[in-house]
């Protein structure tokens, strides 16, 4: 019988790395003929607000990449690490809609969902199995709410769709981080 052989870190790297090297580079094109095709339909665009989607898209893809080559090489740190910063900002989110006078639920799903994160961490940490696979169930479905939402993210806060989308790109690679160090839960 064979094992199955996965890459090494350095390797995984590489091809992350290519990977994002390529994809902005297809972005570059691509967008250059959306821009196109909108400045005919809706007037011209400006090649500030040109390139400074393609920038917003090239910060995107990098810091999802070097999330993805960290996970790499420590999975289990950066799996708990992104999960923990996650809790904490959902806390200090619930605490902003709080404060901004927001409909009750908002804050109060914020807040429970801050602090269950934080305890699954730091349980996960501990390595009990339980807290694990509800870490990796809580941070892939948050991770597919985001996705969806960030386009209210992005209307909510102004800013980019590509920035908007850092978050769930971030749940990704901390849900697949933890999925990765899965053997350290077997006996647990």
């Amino acid at each position: 019988m064979s094992e199955k052989s996965e890459g090494t870190p350095i390797q995984v790297a590489g091809l992350v790395v290519t990977a994002a090297v390529i994809t902005n580079i297809a972005f570059y094109f691509l967008s250059d003929l959306y821009f196109e095709d909108r400045s005919a339909m809706y007037g011209a665009v400006s090649d500030a607000h040109i390139n400074n989607v393609r920038l917003h898209f090239g910060i995107f893809t990098g810091s999802i990449s070097l999330s993805a080559i960290f996970a790499a090489f420590w999975p289990r740190i950066l799996g708990h690490v992104l999960a923990a910063m996650l809790g904490v900002v959902a806390i200090v989110a619930g605490v902003g809609a709080i404060s901004r006078n927001m409909h009750p639920v908002l804050p109060a799903a914020l807040i429970v969902a801050g602090v269950m994160l934080a305890v699954l961490v730091w349980k996960s940490f501990e390595r009990s199995r339980v807290a694990w696979a509800f870490l990796i169930g809580m941070t892939s479905s948050l991770a597919a709410v985001l996705l969806f939402g960030s386009t209210k993210v992005r209307s909510v806060f102004d800013i980019g769709l590509w920035t908007a989308l850092i978050i769930p790109g971030k749940l990704v690679v901390c849900t697949v981080a933890l999925a990765m160090v899965r053997d350290d839960y077997r006996e647990a």
